[in-house]
């Protein structure tokens, strides 16, 4: 559940940034929405296999 939730607060949060933008009526274009998504996703799954890497050399 955990992964999933911080999947969806990515998605969130480059729909957020596009609403600022919009705010202050400042030029945005829709791929970089796809690329602040796509590098979020690149960034957290990076994350997860540092801390699977973690997790498994407590085990030992």
């Amino acid at each position: 559940m955990r992964i999933f939730s911080m999947f969806v607060a990515i998605i969130i949060s480059a729909f957020i940034a596009v609403g600022i933008a919009e705010y202050y009526h400042q030029p945005y274009n829709w791929y970089l929405v796809f690329l602040m998504i796509l590098s979020g996703f690149f960034i957290q799954t990076i994350i997860l296999i540092f801390e699977s890497e973690n997790t498994e050399e407590n085990e030992i």
